[in-house]
């Protein structure tokens, strides 16, 4: 028996999803200036480009997500019986690739020209008549990619938590890698203009192995969701507690032998079933009900759970 809820939030936690899109348009439009401002400054510095290039990898998880919250909060119909909340796996997949994909090809790049003996250097701009060290300029651009980028992820994190919402997540992790690769990327910069041309290629090349790690764990996890492994926390680093949780209340029910709980995501709920050996007892079908009115009450996450009854399990 199943009774599936067709609302995305309860009600306490709509003004907190409404909260995660306004972030997100506001780091979409704050990311699109970084890469404009990084693109213009842009010199032979490699740790620059690989900060440059990762912010532009970095549009598409805020981008996955708006787009993922226009069609998650339609109904299910004919041709998707489930709706379509898988679409948030999709976006995480799709920007968990590209972040593997860009990490491994900055890193090979860092690598060759590390090799290679290139020597970077950063020229003279002329401000109002006055010849300034691009430098300067580019150290500027940095700091703007640094300091917004500390609040915004700082803010994503307990909603991406709260929500259960790993693209959000994905995007305060990728807000971070952000900000250390601007600090990163100034160390380079520093190290061109006192003439230590390797550091800025080694200091690249650690930063695409950090990015390489983070969109390899984030591959990974993004393939196990869609392969149905038990649900995880949004950090990915234990299983989610509420299959536990449902297993203790069913159980601890008078009229049930055995049961065996199997949950899977679908994007930010989870659907499942409880595979139920029931004791014999009056008005089963009452008391399946019952249950699942209750297993309901576990978590707001549960969107559609099914009770079976089989001879064992």
């Amino acid at each position: 028996m199943s009774e599936e809820k067709h609302e995305e939030f309860p009600e306490h936690l709509k003004p907190l999803f409404d909260r995660a899109k306004k972030l997100e348009r506001i780091t979409l439009v704050y990311i699109i200036s970084v890469v404009i401002l990084m693109f213009i400054v842009m010199v032979q510095s490699q740790a620059m480009k690989t900060a440059w290039a990762e912010d532009t990898i970095g549009l598409v998880s805020p981008a996955s997500f708006l787009i993922a919250s226009l069609w998650v909060p339609k109904k299910p119909n004919r041709q998707f019986p489930y709706g379509y909340h898988r679409i948030t796996n999709i976006a995480y997949l799709a920007g968990s690739l590209a972040f593997f994909l860009m990490g491994a090809y900055l890193l090979f790049e860092s690598i060759s020209k590390l090799l290679s003996g290139e020597r970077p250097s950063i020229g003279i701009a002329n401000i109002f008549g006055m010849p300034v060290w691009s430098g300067y300029l580019i150290m500027l651009v940095l700091l703007w990619s640094v300091i917004p980028a500390v609040i915004l992820g700082k803010k994503k994190l307990p909603i991406a938590d709260e929500l259960h919402e790993k693209v959000l997540y994905t995007d305060a992790e990728t807000n971070k890698a952000d900000w250390m690769m601007g600090l990163a990327a100034l160390a380079g910069i520093i190290g061109i203009g006192v003439g230590w041309y390797w550091a800025d290629s080694v200091i690249a090349g650690l930063l695409s192995i950090d990015i390489l790690h983070d969109g390899f764990k984030n591959l990974k996890q993004a393939t196990f969701d869609l392969m149905n492994e038990t649900p995880k926390t949004v950090s990915h680093r234990e299983e989610d507690p509420v299959t536990q949780q449902l297993h203790d209340l069913l159980a601890g029910l008078d009229w049930i032998k055995e049961v065996k709980v199997r949950l899977r995501e679908e994007g930010r709920v989870f659907y499942g079933e409880a595979l139920i050996v029931p004791k014999e007892v009056p008005d089963l079908v009452t008391k399946i009900k019952e249950a699942t009115t209750k297993a309901y009450g576990v978590d707001w996450r549960i969107k559609d759970f099914v009770l079976g009854i089989v001879e064992k399990v």
